[in-house]
């Protein structure tokens, strides 16, 4: 199973959903998870990202921030952990206008590189990078 898909069937119960590209709504929203590569506590969280996503969000009647939290692993044998990202959940009820309102958002709250939006459409798993990679 897919990190995804795990974490669909925990916050949503049920990490087979398919979710239409057509039937995306208010009603039938589509879970978005966006993946940062940093540790950050709770309330910086909220504060700094999920807080001004929520808002830009409902004034645009695009969606809601429905949570979020932090992937730990492992060290070694003593439970010593490490923060390998810090997450936020979000529903949205457009799927281009409000992908696109969330990058433009976690731009200009100055998301850290390889941010990444992560969504399964139609049967598809999507992971978008928030910048885009130079070409070398």
């Amino acid at each position: 199973m897919s990190f995804l898909k795990d974490l669909k069937s925990v916050v949503r119960g049920n990490e087979d959903a398919v979710t239409p590209r057509a039937e995306i709504s208010k009603d039938n929203p589509l879970f978005v998870y966006i993946r940062m590569p940093i540790d950050l506590d709770p309330d910086d969280r909220h504060e700094l990202f999920a807080d001004p996503l929520h808002e830009a969000l409902e004034k645009e009647n695009l969606g809601a921030v429905t949570g979020g939290g932090t992937m730990f692993v492992p060290l070694d044998d003593d439970e010593d952990e490490e923060v390998q990202f810090s997450g936020i959940d979000v529903d949205l009820y457009d799927l281009e206008r409000g992908i696109e309102l969330l990058r433009r958002e976690l731009i200009r709250l100055q998301a850290p590189r390889n941010t990444s939006l992560l969504y399964e459409l139609e049967g598809r798993e999507w992971e978008e990078l928030l910048y885009p990679r130079p070409v070398c």
